[in-house]
């Protein structure tokens, strides 16, 4: 799938972004992938432009986990939702974690920098919108 420039994933990001787009595709009924097509969003879905975000991760998924959209500030968004998915190291799973509206996840999301540090110790390697699991609407409510 290649590597892009400055990727700090070494290319494994892609194979993770897939995986997400698939499962997230089959899960909603009569949803349209674009994404070989449209720049900023993934799938099609009840003609809301859906764009799909998924995360690396060792096991279960928990509420405090972040949910993460790698981006620079942005006031306009080009899709209508972000969901989010966390997929397993191995890639034996992916996991639906939750929903927001565009314009609520702009609204709602801490606007992180690359070197900003969380108490946990954590340090962002990337500019982005960053909040909770726990703060996301839950897969089924899209539907």
């Amino acid at each position: 799938m290649g590597i892009l420039p400055g990727s700090y994933m070494k290319g494994m990001g892609n194979l993770t972004g897939c995986l997400g787009e698939i499962a997230v595709n089959a899960y909603l009924p009569r949803s349209r992938y674009v994404g070989n097509e449209e720049r900023f969003f993934d799938i099609v879905y009840k003609k809301q432009k859906v764009e799909v975000k998924s995360k690396v991760c060792s096991g279960r998924p928990k509420p405090e986990f972040s949910a993460f959209v790698n981006t620079k500030k942005i006031e306009v968004p080009e899709n209508d939702v972000y969901f989010f998915t966390r997929v397993r190291r191995d890639l034996s799973y992916v996991f639906l974690v939750g929903w927001l509206p565009s314009y609520t996840l702009i609204d709602e999301a801490k606007y992180r920098k690359v070197g900003d540090q969380e108490d946990s110790g954590f340090v962002f390697k990337s500019n982005g919108y960053q909040l909770t699991i726990d703060q996301l609407n839950p897969p089924d409510q899209f539907k």
